[in-house]
């Protein structure tokens, strides 16, 4: 095992957890996560080398709409996040607060 040297200025991890059908929390970030994470890499396509985002499983957060965001390494989370907050979730990762 060794360190790798590829390491981005900013990791954005975003949930597409699916939850089952009959859970009270519906489907939750399997809902809107894709469409979130596909923006997410649209948005991030000139800059993927400071900037990496990861579609994940549970993060632990489970949002009613939208979903789950942790930008690392901020250590921060975000919840009820869709599409259209890309930008200014990007804007916050990037330290343009």
């Amino acid at each position: 095992m060794r360190p790798s040297t590829m390491r981005p200025r900013v990791h954005v991890l975003v949930c597409t957890h699916a939850r089952r059908s009959d859970d009270p929390l519906r489907s939750g970030c399997g809902e809107g996560g894709p469409a979130v994470f596909e923006a997410m890499k649209r948005a991030t396509a000139g800059v993927a080398s400071r900037v990496w985002v990861t579609a994940t499983g549970c993060l632990g957060h489970c949002p009613r709409r939208g979903c789950a965001v942790a930008i690392h390494p901020h250590n921060e989370h975000l919840v009820e996040v869709v599409a259209e907050d890309v930008p200014a979730v990007l804007a916050q990762a990037l330290g343009a607060r």
